[in-house]
């Protein structure tokens, strides 16, 4: 069987790869690297983030359409304070949930996928 030793990217799918990735730089500060393009119109793009990359292609390479993805979870310091600042920028969110172990909520990225915002409350 073989060894699986970490999660090398998710992606996401996107009509307009650049716009989306606009939309994380601006409202959760994430860096895409400048993106993989075929005559001028970019397929693909991706972000390191932690030990691992969150990565956004077109919806013709992912075979899914827009809208589609909820799986990715974005850790972050303080979830109140990140909710606030979105909210403030016009950007829609869910209630925060507090569970025994961590607070976390949702956006939705113009594309109409589901992100989630988590906060740990258990120390290390």
């Amino acid at each position: 069987m073989p060894e699986v030793r970490e999660i090398a990217f998710t992606a996401y799918p996107a009509r307009d790869v650049e716009g989306l990735a606009r939309f994380y730089r601006e409202h959760l500060g994430i860096a895409f690297e400048e993106p993989y393009r075929e005559d001028g119109v970019a397929l693909y793009c991706e972000a390191r983030v932690g030990g691992g990359y969150f990565s956004l292609m077109t919806t013709e390479w992912m075979g899914v359409a827009p809208g589609s993805c909820a799986s990715i979870a974005f850790e972050v310091a303080d979830i109140e304070a990140a909710f606030a600042q979105l909210r403030a920028r016009g950007v829609p969110t869910e209630e925060i949930h507090v569970t025994p172990v961590c607070k976390l909520g949702s956006i939705t990225d113009p594309e109409g996928n589901k992100v989630t915002l988590h906060e740990s409350t258990v120390t290390p």
